[in-house]
């Protein structure tokens, strides 16, 4: 039912009664009947929205004498994909000009509303929704503006509220679905906005910003959220959330929202009660101009239309209005709109706030930056939490003084500023009085020893200090307060101080200054520590006292001043020791007072410890010191910069005295590469892989011709040597990669051939591989026969690839009896055969096809045991006759025992002894061993039923079917021609 003046409408059978206030029925508005029955109306102004139970609504003009159809004739069916099917309407509501009309719905089976709100906008004949899961809430009812056409509210309530309800009602709690829509895209980071068209399309679009809405999710209690319903699309302006004792939205009309509160009526109250919008505060009783400007700038804002927006209040002149727009800038992160409104407001600060948070990365900084200046504190504080800014938030809450919540930030999500924050926490402190407070500040920011020392002394509180000090246990502090009484000549209270603190350093020197040298000594070896050490010993050099300085020094590990104290002093013994953990200058100073001195042995030890091995070598030839001068030349690596003449010499002594392995070694690092290589090959010196690569120039380092010739001399003495891989490596890096792998083909390791092969691409390398693996068992592994394929076909060596292929057929026949594998091996090697350019091709080809020939009437034999037998023997019968098998057995394509075999079996299955007893004496006959390839049993049987003794003739036997095994064929090998020169050329 609904009143429109002195009217009333009332839901009829198929229609909708027009009654007046007596109940007297003076008119019918008459729909379809398949709509279903009227549930729900509202009426605004003169329109009048009815809903059927089909999901039909239509739309009545009331303003003339009788009710006018409004809209779609036939009404229009609500069908947008967002709600489920089986939904029902729960309410509807139209607007003040007829033009949209707002549904709510109930999900199937349940009472539970939909979190989704559907508006039909009759002048584009279109749906258009908006899904409040994406705000954390379940719409509960909906109200348009009474005078704005495009704003509605919607009153909400948590997804737990309802649940509740719904329980009570007797509705499954699962129908409560409060997340995000699964069939609705995200427009503008925001929340989904379906359009239907009248053709069945959607368009989904919103400038919502996602957390924005969600900031209202856990509000315990109503929240009313107005809304526009532009020609584009739905957006989200405001959130407003209705004080505690409300209990339902009314209506609306800017600048007020109007709710309900019942239990204000016990009290003698109204029921009705307004609550200002939120972006309207301050501005109730502005004029209708500024309002509808207001309203229109908003609107134009919310949709992303600037240019609209400014146009529509450019004409205002109020601050308090320009204010609350800027307000509404920050709620929707439009600082550019804000800007203007600031500048409009005369606020300067707020103006050059904007410039100056341009530097900031995030929108949402940037936008709490300008908040703070408008006093929108909380705000700020939201947006620099979403935005992960907590940098920015904790200098905020500094800024307002709310420490706790400055360092609990700081504590758990910025903690690089943790402690500049306790350090500002105890400055603010100080700034007020509160010591005791400002000294645990500064102790959490880690500046207590310089800080609570300033605090305290300038205020005189020494007695303070020195108790704080006491039970402060920090030993930079002890230290200063130690200083601070040295300084004041407390030297006790220092010694206690430094003593504290571990500052041995500074416990050695007060000790020194008041003369006593024994305590300080004690310390030091007590504490090892070093500097202590060393000013003790600077201390007794000064005094003369050699002995004890030298020994001081070297505690404090500054060896060098030990070895000249101790040479100065001429204590030899001691000196050697101290030399070696000098710095080099002392050891070479050292060495060459040992050598004046006649100690030649110690003094080539401090040569080659500090680096000077030319001189420690000259000292050994100059005294004789054969073994110090083995030890030098195992130090010397290939790049060292020894005098290569100098290495000559030392490679001579070693050959003098037979130590041929060193004094390869020796020349090989003098760079005298044919001398060491030729050394190696006469007296049987293995060169291993770290000489070779001592004799391998880097490339540009000598010409390249050069660089060359030396490689390949390295790669012949590695391969004489048996050293076949560290010759492949080194004719591969000469670029000789034919000799490399006729090298690595020596050693053997299929492995690395079929790599080399495989990386080397060029085409008798390809050759030389494939004629190595065939000499390996190929047959038993499927890889190297592929390997062999694949390097005959990229090498084109197609005659090659058809004799392996021959030798593929044979084994097959010879080994396994499979003349069919054997007939496609011999016909894969004649397609490759007919490739071939040689000479003799046509007299091959016609052998091979002569060949396939016999095999497949030998195969095709096989096949007609079954269902020809006597075909299968004329054809055994022919094959055995031919002449080419009878001339030379050995060139026969198949084997002459396996034709005898088929006859025999066949004549022994039939049950024709004599016929199977005169084949195998042919077989006899014809020198073939008969075991290989007829059953001893059976044979047994047709020589007991013909009357005849099995024992074997004499002579019998032989031939290529003789079936034993024998190397009928010989491997196929490539002669590889590998240079093995006599001599190495130097």
């Amino acid at each position: 039912m609904a009143i429109h003046r002195e009217t009333v409408f009332r839901a009829g059978a198929s229609m909708v009664e027009v009654c007046t206030l007596a109940g007297v029925v003076k008119d019918t508005l008459v729909y379809d009947d398949a709509h279903g029955q009227v549930e729900h109306m509202d009426v605004s102004k003169d329109y009048l929205a009815v809903s059927t139970s089909n999901g039909f609504i239509k739309l009545w003009r009331l303003g003339g004498r009788t009710p006018k159809s409004h809209g779609p004739t036939g009404g229009k069916k609500v069908d947008v994909r967002d709600i489920p099917t089986g939904s029902s309407i729960e309410s509807i509501k139209v607007n003040c000009n007829g033009t949209k009309v707002s549904v709510l719905f109930v999900l199937p089976g349940s009472a539970t509303t939909h979190t989704v709100i559907v508006v039909y906008d009759v002048d584009a004949d279109c749906f258009r929704s908006f899904d409040f899961a994406q705000t954390g809430r379940v719409p509960e009812a909906h109200a348009w503006d009474h005078d704005v056409p495009m704003m509605f509210g919607v009153q909400t309530v948590t997804g737990g509220q309802l649940e509740a309800s719904a329980d009570v009602a007797g509705a499954p709690a699962a129908s409560v679905k409060v997340s995000r829509s699964a069939s609705g895209d995200m427009g503008d980071g925001g929340a989904p906005t379906t359009m239907s068209s009248g053709d069945g399309t959607e368009d989904r679009n919103s400038g919502i910003d996602t957390k924005n809405a969600r900031k209202e999710a856990n509000t315990p209690g109503l929240v009313v959220f107005t809304m526009f319903a532009s020609p584009e699309r739905i957006v989200l302006q405001e959130s407003h959330p209705i004080p505690a004792g409300f209990e339902a939205l009314l209506g609306l009309s800017v600048p007020s929202l109007y709710v309900c509160k019942k239990a204000a009526v016990a009290e003698g109250g109204g029921v009705c009660f307004s609550v200002t919008m939120r972006d309207f505060l301050g501005m109730e009783k502005v004029d209708p101009a500024t309002k509808s400007a207001l309203l229109e700038f908003k609107l134009h804002l919310a949709t992303g239309n600037v240019e609209e927006a400014f146009r529509a209040v450019k004409s205002i002149k109020n601050p308090e209005v320009w204010e609350n727009m800027a307000h509404m800038c920050i709620k929707s992160k439009r600082l550019d709109v804000a800007e203007m409104c600031l500048g409009n407001m005369g606020h300067v600060r707020g103006a050059r706030a904007v410039r100056d948070a341009s530097r900031e990365p995030e929108l949402d900084a940037r936008v709490a930056t300008v908040a703070v200046h408008l006093g929108l504190n909380d705000e700020a504080e939201s947006l620099y939490a979403g935005c992960s800014r907590y940098d920015l938030l904790n200098n905020l809450y500094q800024a307002m003084g709310r420490w706790d919540e400055a360092v609990v930030v700081a504590t758990s999500h910025d903690r690089i500023h943790l402690k500049t924050t306790h350090y500002n926490h105890g400055k603010h402190l100080e700034s007020v009085g509160d010591l005791q407070a400002a000294i645990v500040a500064y102790e959490k920011s880690g500046n207590c020893a310089t800080e609570v020392p300033r605090l305290l002394f300038q205020r005189g509180m020494v007695a303070d200090l020195e108790q704080y000090v006491a039970h402060a246990n920090d030993a930079t502090l002890t230290k200063w307060w130690a200083r601070y009484c040295e300084s004041v000549g407390d030297f006790d209270k220092a010694l206690q101080g430094y003593q504290a603190a571990s500052d041995f350093l500074s416990l050695v020197r007060v000790y020194c200054n008041q003369g006593d040298y024994q305590g300080a000594a004690e310390i030091v070896e007590e504490s090892n520590d070093p500097a202590a050490a060393f000013h003790l010993a600077r201390t007794f050099e000064a005094q003369e006292e050699t002995g004890e300085a030298v020994r001081f020094f070297a505690a404090a590990g500054r060896f060098g001043h030990a070895a000249r104290l101790a040479r100065s002093a001429g204590m030899d013994a001691e000196l050697m020791n101290l030399a070696l953990q000098s710095p080099p200058e002392m050891m070479l100073d050292s060495a060459q007072y040992f050598q004046e001195r006649g100690q030649p042995e110690k003094a080539v030890t401090l040569y080659h410890k500090a680096g000077n091995l030319r001189r420690a070598m000259e000292l050994c030839f100059h005294a004789q010191l054969f073994e110090p001068l083995a030890a030098l030349t195992e130090s010397i690596g290939a790049d060292s910069n020894t005098d290569p003449e100098l290495l000559s010499k030392c490679a001579k002594y070693f050959l003098e005295h037979n130590q041929y392995p060193k004094a390869v070694d020796l020349f090989i690092k003098g760079k005298q590469f044919d001398h060491g290589l030729q050394m190696a090959l006469d007296h049987d010196v293995l060169i291993n892989e770290e000489m070779a690569e001592a004799m391998t120039p880097a490339k540009g380092e000598v010409e390249d011709a050069v660089r060359k010739e030396l490689l390949l001399k390295v790669a012949k003495v590695c391969k004489q040597q048996g050293s076949y891989h560290l010759s492949c490596k080194k004719y591969t890096q000469a670029g000789d990669k034919v000799k490399a792998m006729k090298a690595l083909l020596k050693s053997g390791d299929t492995e690395k051939i079929i790599f080399f092969a495989g990386v080397s691409r060029n085409r008798d390398i390809y050759v030389m591989s494939a004629n190595y693996l065939q000499t390996l068992d190929w047959h038993a592994d499927a890889e190297i026969m592929k390997s062999i394929i694949n390097f005959y076909s990229k090498a084109r060596a197609v005659e090659s690839l058809a004799g392996f292929y021959e030798s593929c057929a044979q084994i097959e026949i010879d080994e396994y009896r499979d003349y069919d594998k054997a007939l496609g091996a011999l016909r894969e090697s004649l397609k490759h055969l007919l490739k071939s350019r040689t000479e003799d091709r046509a007299e091959a080809v016609d052998g091979l096809n002569a060949r396939i020939g016999m095999v497949e009437r030998f195969v095709q034999a096989r096949k007609l045991i079954k269902d020809d037998p006597h075909e299968m023997v004329r054809i055994c019968t022919e094959i055995l006759n031919d002449p080419q098998i009878g001339a030379n057995d050995l060139e026969s394509s198949i084997r002459v025992g396996d034709v005898f075999a088929l006859l025999i079996e066949y004549w022994y299955a039939q049950g024709n002894y004599q016929q199977a007893y005169t084949l195998i004496e042919q077989m006899k006959d014809r020198g073939i061993v008969v075991a290989p390839y007829l059953d001893a049993e059976m044979v047994e049987t047709v020589y007991r039923e013909m009357g005849v003794d099995t024992a074997p003739r004499a002579g019998a036997g032989g031939g290529r079917d003789s079936g034993v095994d024998s190397d009928g064929e010989e491997m196929m090998e490539e002669n590889i021609a590998i240079d093995d020169d006599d001599e190495l050329p130097m």
